[in-house]
């Protein structure tokens, strides 16, 4: 998929699972394209129709393909952190929320990989000036310039807290860092 020719249109990011209602061998390819801003966004009908396409040249003859659409889970973190003796607490806002909007902007997810929140933790924690990590909380953004799903957190964390389980039909994003990306300092 990822080796159809940019003519024919450009995937982001794919997953291929087997469909568990067919009788027959049918798989289901969800896809994902990505914008001119590098932001998420749902994959055309012709970028589809190519694709399927291009998939019938090496597909097995008993196989049958659906192309479908990923779903954006438009995600933000709110976290607070202790600060060191001396540290200005201004600037260890500032620093740690752009450690964390270069980090998860330039790592796009694959469809259905959750997010860590455990890497969050970890990344905060790597910070000068940080002397802990008090809380990280996913929440899940909705409404105008972000995807319509509303997905539950609470619901989709794991059972040990670290990390959200992504359904294998959609893909996480990290939308506007900028803002998306809230911290406190207690």
């Amino acid at each position: 998929i990822y080796r159809m020719p940019s003519k024919f249109g450009s995937i982001k990011r794919c997953s291929a699972q087997r469909d568990p209602d067919s009788r027959r061998r049918n798989l289901n390819i969800y896809v994902i394209s990505e914008d001119s801003f590098g932001n998420l966004t749902v994959s055309n009908s012709i970028i589809k129709n190519n694709l399927k396409t291009w998939m019938n040249n090496y597909r097995m003859l008993s196989d049958t393909i659906d192309v479908l659409d990923a779903f954006i889970i438009n995600y933000g973190i709110e976290f607070i952190v202790r600060p060191s003796i001396g540290a200005d607490r201004f600037t260890l806002i500032d620093t740690c929320i752009q450690v964390l909007a270069s980090k998860y902007s330039s790592e796009k997810l694959f469809i259905g990989e959750p997010i860590s929140i455990s890497d969050v933790y970890t990344t905060l924690a790597a910070v000068e000036g940080v002397m802990g990590v008090s809380s990280v909380k996913i929440v899940n953004k909705s409404g105008t310039n972000y995807s319509a799903v509303q997905f539950d957190i609470n619901e989709g964390t794991s059972p040990d807290g670290s990390s959200v389980i992504v359904p294998k039909n959609a893909v996480a994003e990290l939308k506007y860092p900028s803002v998306d990306i809230v911290g406190k300092i207690k």
